[in-house]
């Protein structure tokens, strides 16, 4: 096994396991306001997928300087999303603001050496990792599905077939963002390596995992975790050896991940789903209730019974 390819699976199996098992406290933690829009259904994920289509394409045109101001909206609302009910605003501005200003700073001064390479791609990856996490736990305690994931991640499967092997944008994308401010993905670089995972794949393992959680319970989570890291992880670490389109000599690798992770998920679900019946966001409250009340009430059973014994 090479260094590269060993250096690329450390950085997609933290990238993929930091996103999804950070969702997952996350949902366990936090609650997001959300105004009540109705279930979420097969036009939301068309919609979103719209959005995840076109905005490549608008990357690829516009000029950096106006690329890394839409970067810096894009994620400036994603940290508020994440952070909002976590950290007073007074902070939470001046921690956002510094951040995403110092990521800048570093994309611009500090890249020709190895030690700003790497706070580059350090900078990058607490950004990235705090967005997905947040937006997707908007999206799933909005009312997002892990049915409606699993459509999202087949979507995506052609779309990163199509994009990756018809019409090379996602290569175009790749290079269009080494080395820019605010580098929407996980990565980091040692010893000549070079390896990240877009914040796309991340959305969609964090989506996963979660609206798993919330579905089916710790039965869920434990289908759902590993099918990210051999599917999400594992398997696009080493299509290179097998799938020689993917890489550009002297250039670099592009995986399209989600031709691997698109129909495993949608299976995962499927097993999932003929097993019971899956969970709305509702029903979950409903069951972490009902959890709390009984606890509670063994609790005060408990202590009942110890004043009996002691008197």
């Amino acid at each position: 096994m090479s260094s590269e390819l060993l250096f690329e699976i450390v950085v997609l199996l933290i990238g993929t396991s930091a996103t999804s098992l950070g969702a997952l406290w996350y949902f366990q933690r936090v609650r997001l306001e959300r105004p009540p829009i109705g279930v979420f259904n097969s036009r939301d994920v068309f919609i979103v997928l719209t959005f995840i289509i076109a905005l490549p394409l608008l990357y690829l045109i516009l000029p950096g300087i106006v690329l890394t101001g839409f970067l810096v909206l894009t994620f400036t609302s994603a940290l508020y999303v994440t952070f909002r009910g976590v950290i007073p605003p007074k902070y939470l501005w001046f921690l956002i603001a510094g951040v995403l200003g110092l990521n800048i700073i570093v994309a611009y001064t500090l890249l020709g050496a190895t030690f700003g390479l790497q706070l580059y791609w350090l900078l990058n990856s607490v950004v990235a990792l705090c967005a997905s996490i947040g937006i997707a736990n908007l999206y799933v305690q909005g009312g997002m599905r892990m049915r409606n994931v699993a459509m999202f991640a087949v979507l995506l499967a052609f779309y990163d077939g199509i994009f990756e092997f018809i019409i090379p944008i996602t290569q175009r994308l790749a290079d269009r963002f080494e080395g820019m401010p605010l580098d929407p993905s996980i990565g980091f670089a040692w010893g000549g390596n070079n390896a990240n995972i877009g914040l796309g794949d991340l959305l969609i393992y964090a989506l996963f995992t979660i609206a798993a959680y919330k579905g089916f319970g710790r039965r869920g989570f434990t289908v759902a975790f590993p099918v990210i890291i051999v599917f999400g992880a594992l398997m696009p670490s080493f299509a290179p050896l097998v799938i020689q389109s993917v890489t550009r000599s002297g250039i670099g690798i592009v995986v399209p991940a989600q031709i691997f992770f698109g129909p495993a998920a949608l299976v995962s679900y499927l097993w999932l789903a003929r097993q019971a019946p899956e969970r709305s966001m509702r029903e979950w409250y409903r069951a972490q209730a009902s959890a709390r009340q009984q606890a509670t009430e063994t609790a005060v059973g408990v202590g009942s019974v110890t004043k009996v014994i002691a008197e």
